[in-house]
């Protein structure tokens, strides 16, 4: 019992010393924040951060594996299975909106940093090419259900998934924003009732 308690206590340690990473590094950039800074802020003695991570590679790992929404957005694309595509897009846009809005100090950590640092770029690239990747697939489906008109459903996906993101990051309502995108997308690849 006692060596659960501990266990427990220093993954809760772990993760406070992983949050407050996130935070400084997601408002003054990797190369801008020691280990010290972190410590301090933690409220820890620096000693006890290295006894976790042995640097900030460390670190960066634990905050990714800990706070990327890549699984959460599987997630809700698993979901769209044989939806129609207006509610699987409108559904899909709120939940990955309010995700971003959700975990904004890890998108601003990847945009920030995805800039300058190859690793995080290559890590932020493949989480997009995989959502992207999924959406296409579900879209295809739809073309094959006749729900949709042939089309390019890569660069949809990308169209979609970039008024959702715009939208989620300038703060943007998602009604009108995003449902309009929806709504634009839609007009151009949805098949006409009256032709069917």
């Amino acid at each position: 019992m006692a060596g659960s308690r501990r266990s427990e206590q220093a993954e809760r340690r772990r993760n406070q010393l992983v949050d407050v990473a996130l935070d400084l590094f997601s408002e003054r950039g990797i190369d801008a924040v020691r280990i010290s800074d972190i410590a301090e802020k933690a409220g820890v003695a620096q000693g006890l951060l290295y006894h976790y991570f042995p640097g900030k590679e460390a670190l960066l790992s634990a905050i990714i594996e800990r706070h990327s929404p890549l699984p959460l957005v599987r997630d809700a694309l698993a979901l769209l299975h044989d939806q129609p595509a207006r509610e699987a897009l409108n559904g899909l846009g709120i939940r990955v909106y309010a995700l971003i809005q959700e975990r904004r100090a890890i998108v601003r950590l990847a945009l920030r940093e995805g800039l300058w640092q190859p690793d995080i770029r290559e890590i932020a690239m493949r989480a997009r090419e995989s959502a992207l990747g999924f959406l296409t697939h579900y879209l295809q489906s739809r073309v094959a259900a006749g729900e949709l008109r042939p089309h390019n459903s890569m660069v949809v996906a990308q169209t979609f998934a970039s008024a959702v993101f715009v939208a989620a990051i300038a703060g943007l309502p998602f009604d009108p924003y995003v449902t309009g995108a929806i709504e634009v997308i839609l007009s151009g690849v949805a098949v006409d009732p009256a032709t069917k």
